[in-house]
């Protein structure tokens, strides 16, 4: 069964952070073992934010790539989704752009962006972050950088992004948005997760969910389950989502996640857990990566430069 992951820092950590790529939660070792064919390598901006050298720090970890050990899909995506370990790219907090599409068209060249999270928890030139509330939405640079995205066939991540802004993009971009690594609300209420109309939104444009395996994000209180990620995957379901749920693990750029599911080994564990709960293998080849995949084409195919 082909699985895909939409989210993960590992570039990060082997690019900023210096780890060596076998010490990483992401190897292709643990992919291989998992079933993952597709997994996407997030440019995280760090944690100093526009502060810092984002757009520094992105170009280090495209440097990088080859150092993650999986062929990175640069070009236009094969006509079937891969079978052995292989690679796209994000980014993850619009930071990283300076406020320039000449930015854009950089890193596009180079890697070509699949989706971009146009915040992370700061403050940018695009827009304000879930973590500091929700009004505030998309400033100029925003909107225009959104047209540009439709054009290059990207797609606008609202997963860190406040609610004022993710309307925003729910109303003004052409492609489906998605929130590539992101939770049930009204089962563990941080920001960080979607609320029922916010899901709601996303299911009527046809858009993409990840569901995030950071503890904190699936339980208020105590340690984390496997039975708490298939919470959130059910929950979803139970809203009408579930041709556009998948999972985003944040492996790589979390501390805490339920046991059994902290490296992609884990994936089948999970599945298997929903095969439990009575999802069918249509279902289920769905949820694991076709969903993701589906859209993924779905916006190249959109693409008009």
């Amino acid at each position: 069964m082909f699985i895909a992951d939409a989210h993960c820092d590992t570039l990060y950590a082997i690019a900023i952070d210096k780890k060596q790529p076998e010490a990483c939660t992401v190897t292709p070792e643990r992919m291989a073992a998992g079933g993952v064919g597709l997994q996407t390598f997030a440019l995280f901006t760090g944690g100093k934010g526009p502060q810092g050298t984002p757009c520094a720090d992105g170009l280090a970890m495209l440097d990088a790539m080859p150092r993650v050990g999986v062929p990175m899909l640069t070009g236009a995506l094969p006509e079937h989704p891969p079978e052995a370990p292989t690679g796209i790219v994000s980014c993850e907090g619009g930071e990283m752009l300076e406020g320039s599409l000449a930015r854009l068209d950089e890193f596009q060249q180079r890697a070509r962006l699949r989706m971009i999270a146009l915040t992370w928890n700061f403050e940018n030139e695009i827009g304000h972050p879930a973590k500091l509330g929700p009004k505030g939405g998309l400033k100029p640079f925003g909107f225009e950088l959104l047209r540009a995205m439709d054009r290059y066939g990207i797609l606008a991540d609202t997963s860190h992004l406040n609610e004022a802004g993710f309307w925003d993009v729910c109303e003004r971009t052409a492609l489906p948005p998605i929130a590539s690594h992101s939770d049930c609300r009204w089962l563990c209420d941080v920001p960080r997760n979607l609320t029922k109309e916010q899901v709601k939104a996303l299911i009527d444009r046809g858009g993409f969910i990840g569901v995030n395996f950071y503890s904190r994000f699936l339980k208020e209180e105590g340690p984390a389950t496997l039975d708490d990620a298939v919470r959130h995957v059910d929950a979803l379901c139970e809203l009408g989502a579930e041709h556009i749920v998948g999972f985003g693990s944040d492996f790589d750029g979390i501390d805490e996640w339920p046991e059994g599911l902290g490296d992609p080994s884990g994936f089948p564990a999970l599945l298997d857990a929903l095969r439990k709960r009575g999802y069918t293998e249509a279902q289920l080849a769905d949820l694991a990566g076709l969903n993701l995949w589906r859209l993924l084409k779905r916006a190249e195919q959109a693409a008009v430069c």
